[in-house]
């Protein structure tokens, strides 16, 4: 009898597992790939940060976010409806949205990381030029 119950829980519980195994995808033509939704979201919070830095504020005075993202969209041939859809469809599904915003954070750290390692092979160029005997250098100022 025990064993009757548990082939049956069995059955009802295999198939639900591995539906949760299965990774879902947002696919069709109203969507954007993920891979170009990535890319999307990475200039956009690029150009947030520019937006909010107080030297380009003035400079860049764009009326409101639509105008910012308008050429993003252009860039990556995708249209406002379609960022929309995409982003609602990923709000449905929350784990799918992570792993999306993963690629963002990791793709918007490795750019931070390649400004670091120039910024600090810049410092090692300046501090070589500084070691330098000053008649190896006629025109160097102080």
């Amino acid at each position: 009898m025990k064993f009757k119950y548990f082939s049956i829980l069995l059955i009802i519980l295999l198939p639900l597992c591995t539906s949760c195994l299965k990774k879902k995808k947002i696919k069709g033509k109203e969507y954007i790939p993920q891979e170009v939704l990535v890319d999307v979201l990475v200039d956009i919070h690029l150009m947030e940060g520019v937006m909010e830095d107080r030297k380009y504020y003035r400079r860049y005075n764009f009326n409101d976010s639509l105008d910012m993202m308008t050429p993003i969209f252009e860039k990556y041939h995708v249209t406002r409806e379609m960022f929309d859809s995409t982003i609602a469809e990923y709000t449905r599904h929350p784990d799918l949205l992570d792993e999306v915003y993963d690629e963002v954070i990791m793709k918007l750290n490795f750019m931070l990381d390649e400004i670091d390692k120039k910024t600090e092979e810049e410092k090692e160029e300046e501090e070589r030029y500084e070691k330098l005997p000053e008649d190896l250098l006629p025109n160097r100022s102080n």
